[in-house]
């Protein structure tokens, strides 16, 4: 059973919970979910203990990489001016009163140059007519002052603000692809987990029983222990020792030779005291590797 399986068949809860997230945030929690269900299927049907752990942390790296998952699709930035407009009406108003002002004192101070040219220029005509024409300069110029700082935002008392709101929406056909992609990641280390946990074991098999099962192993000891019983019971012992050669032969053709006590190491044999060295039942040895322990009698 491998995990794609899982998810290939929580598809459509997963991109129903994709379109309902309204952040990648979201997004997010609906993936850390689905990890965790994924991984809680994957062990219900794993029975080997190593590949679990290996999907557990595989799991784990999986969710602390799910912040890096392209999940942004489209984003919409919304702006709305809080501002008011009584204030911005305020002051236009004051900006065009005080060039209005300002024209009617320049155009006082012109008219009575004007009417005292006709007659005589008098040096009290002209001081008179001065400060009309600087105080409607002044007011000309604070109306072009204001009418200034209202284009740039207005800054006199009750100036408006602008505040503005970010909305990123989801992409779950992007999310679902990248998701796709990780858990055919982890199904391809899980699986080579598996098989490396797999030749181990028949490593180990091969190492320790020689490529034979307990019960075989026990069958020719069995058969060889008899063999070499006969041998020293009967007279004519050639049909006995045929039937030697021949069990010798075909462990031989599955790499496993058999050792009597004396030509192997003493350890692979359990020993009974006698008077004189004897094999009852030979060692099967492969590769140097103890398959099956012999009988030996040895002289104290």
């Amino acid at each position: 059973m491998e995990m794609m399986q899982f998810l290939e068949a929580d598809k459509e809860q997963i991109r129903s919970g994709l379109v309902k997230a309204g952040s990648p945030e979201q997004a997010q929690t609906v993936l850390e979910k689905e990890f965790d269900k994924l991984l809680l299927q994957y062990n219900e049907e794993c029975v080997e203990e190593r590949v679990r752990n290996e999907a557990r942390h595989m799991t784990q790296a999986a969710k602390m990489m799910i912040p890096m998952i392209s999940a942004q699709g489209e984003t919409r930035v919304w702006s709305k001016s809080t501002g008011s407009g009584e204030a911005g009406m305020k002051l236009t108003k004051t900006a065009i009163a005080c060039i209005a002002g300002g024209v009617l004192f320049v155009i006082a101070a012109i008219a009575s140059l004007a009417a005292a040219a006709g007659s005589s220029l008098t040096v009290s005509a002209l001081l008179g007519s001065i400060p009309a024409a600087i105080l409607g300069g002044g007011l000309l110029f604070w109306g072009g002052r204001l009418s200034l700082d209202q284009r740039k935002g207005g800054s006199g008392s009750g100036g408006g603000s602008d505040t503005q709101q970010v909305e990123i929406r989801v992409d779950p056909d992007r999310v679902w692809s990248c998701l796709r992609a990780t858990v055919l990641s982890i199904d391809k280390g899980l699986q080579e987990a598996g098989e490396a946990v797999n030749y181990e074991r028949e490593r180990i098999t091969e190492s320790e029983g020689g490529g034979f099962a307990p019960e075989e192993a026990e069958l020719f000891a069995g058969l060889l222990e008899s063999a070499y019983s006969l041998r020293e019971e009967v007279t004519d012992d050639s049909a006995v020792l045929e039937t030697i050669s021949q069990i010798r032969y075909y462990l031989h053709r599955r790499q496993v030779e058999t050792v009597d006590y004396g030509g192997g190491k003493r350890e692979w044999f359990e020993l009974l005291p006698g008077r004189q060295d004897m094999t009852i039942r030979p060692a099967l040895v492969r590769d140097g590797v103890l398959v099956r322990k012999g009988l030996a009698v040895s002289a104290q």
